[in-house]
């Protein structure tokens, strides 16, 4: 069993990398987004839908039709590519991560290279990749397009009327905005995932079945102040070593980890007995966790954060034993009157 020191370090420098890559990802993407959107709107410009007269609404149908035709083509598909390209050597890296968190917690490869970063394996992980309950593939290139397309439509028939409770002042803000905040959370989202679904594959198909034992994956969340109240919830919840993770929101930055890691007293390699820690970062900016602290305890171990997960008011109610853990979240996802 590696040190504390290790432990803390493999995570950060693994956490470093997504995050530069989604970062550089998304640049790219955007720019390429940019492109299509402003040949959209020239398109769009030169239709006429925006002026009424004979004949609009079947432009408008005809202008729609195209434009998510255009940005499925020019956007969409060529997107997906470029990120089964991008990502291949991100899978590789995601599946020496886990095999390190393996022999790290004392446990054996017994099957190792089973999971491997091959062109076919990683375009099916990829495609695969649940975001906000839809595959990336499908994510990209039907989803995106029909959002760009039911925008444009709205600004043609909206224009800079507030009709439905949407003000449309420009094309920027009734179709380029959305999209790219769309975009963004898509890869950003779809990055995180498909890091889980390599780092689950060293857990079913390589690590030792009987050292990962029955449901041997635990959920974990990251303990900051942007972790979502629901991923607290489902914080150390077990699965088996098949599942396949789906994130209960965009964007989301969760994992599985094995669950030896959280429930085992573990020794470094000269058998002095170690904590095996998780990254934590509270009020005191800890760095670093014990597993066997619940995220329950955490947040009510740590008032300002507890405040910016939940919201001033409740947040501290939660800390002052006011009430439960599971009734703040309730709380906390009942729509606001």
């Amino acid at each position: 069993m590696a040190d504390l020191s290790q432990q803390v370090e493999a995570f950060l420098r693994n956490a470093l990398r997504q995050k530069q890559l989604e970062d550089r990802l998304i640049r790219q993407a955007l720019r390429d987004l940019r492109t299509t959107l402003t040949a959209v709107e020239r398109v769009v410009g030169q239709s006429g839908v925006l002026s009424f007269g004979p004949g609009r609404e079947q432009t408008i149908r005809a202008v729609v039709a195209a434009v998510a035709r255009s940005v499925q083509e020019s956007f969409g598909v060529p997107q997906l590519a470029a990120l089964q390209e991008a990502l291949t050597p991100f899978v590789e890296q995601q599946l020496n991560f886990a095999r390190r968190m393996v022999t790290m917690a004392g446990g054996d490869l017994v099957n190792e290279g089973a999971a491997s970063a091959s062109t076919t394996q990683v375009q099916r992980i990829v495609n695969d990749a649940v975001v906000a309950g839809k595959t990336l593939s499908t994510q990209l290139t039907q989803s995106l397009p029909a959002l760009v397309a039911d925008r444009v439509e709205r600004f043609a028939r909206l224009g800079l009327s507030d009709i439905g409770g949407e003000t449309f002042a420009t094309y920027e803000s009734a179709v380029v905005r959305i999209t790219e905040n769309n975009v963004e959370a898509l890869i950003r989202t779809g990055v995180q995932e498909v890091g889980n679904a390599a780092q689950q594959a060293i857990y079913e198909f390589e690590a030792d079945p009987d050292w990962m034992g029955p449901d041997g994956l635990a959920w974990t969340a990251v303990l900051d102040s942007d972790v979502c109240p629901i991923c607290l919830t489902l914080d150390g919840k077990r699965f088996p070593t098949d599942y396949r993770k789906v994130s209960p929101h965009p964007q989301c930055r969760c994992y599985l980890v094995p669950w030896k890691w959280r429930n085992e007293a573990m020794t470094d390699p000269d058998g002095n007995p170690v904590q095996p820690n998780r990254l934590a970062d509270g009020d005191g900016a800890e760095g670093a966790l014990s597993f066997k602290v619940a995220a329950k305890q955490w947040v009510k171990d740590n008032p300002e954060t507890a405040q910016a997960i939940f919201g001033k008011k409740l947040g501290q109610r939660l800390v002052d034993g006011e009430i439960s853990f599971d009734r703040a979240v309730k709380l906390w996802q009942t729509p606001k009157k």
